[in-house]
């Protein structure tokens, strides 16, 4: 009877995928450690979000090169706070916007352009 079990884990085992974050092998220079890559198979951005007393500010990062995309304020859309620094809760990031799981959004806020 062990020996069944022990084959039907190996079965389990074996058929199961391996889990990937689909996150590069190599993390640009210009990317802080502490920034968390969000994205899929087709691509991502590695992104560093701060919840300061002032709202959400954070850095996104283009994935091949580490070039900064956005750097600046967002509007957050939800109610509900949450861990800025845990992977789960972001989606993707579309250019302007940076979707969470749990529906909610952080839209980044355009910088005013000063006139003299």
């Amino acid at each position: 009877m062990k020996l069944l079990a022990v084959l039907l884990l190996m079965v389990i085992i074996n058929g199961c995928e391996p889990v990937s974050s689909y996150e590069p092998e190599t993390r640009p220079i210009t990317v802080p450690i502490t920034a968390l890559w969000v994205g899929g198979p087709d691509g991502g951005v590695y992104v560093a979000m701060n919840n300061t007393d002032k709202g959400y500010v954070g850095t996104v990062y283009f994935d091949g090169d580490g070039e900064v995309w956005y750097q600046g304020s967002f509007n957050y859309t939800g109610t509900a706070p949450f861990d800025v620094n845990s992977l789960s809760v972001y989606a993707a990031w579309d250019g302007d916007t940076l979707y969470l799981t749990d529906g909610s959004q952080l839209v980044s806020t355009p910088t005013p352009v000063e006139v003299h």
